[in-house]
């Protein structure tokens, strides 16, 4: 059961860091928060990391 579980941490974990691949930011920073706290919350990070890399940072 619990091997399912790292399995499952895993793959959401490698699938935040091809979205923040696809963004063009590291990847590797993004899969280790998603392993490390969990993928929602680094998903939650790339999310505000590319809103304020993107609209807010770039506006000036």
């Amino acid at each position: 059961m619990s091997i399912m579980l790292i399995i499952n941490l895993v793959i959401l974990a490698s699938v935040v860091g091809y979205f923040a691949y696809r963004l063009g930011h590291n990847p590797w920073v993004f899969f280790g928060i998603s392993i490390i706290l969990s993928p929602i919350v680094g998903s939650l990070l790339l999310a505000i990391w590319d809103y304020y890399k993107n609209f807010i940072k770039g506006n000036r």
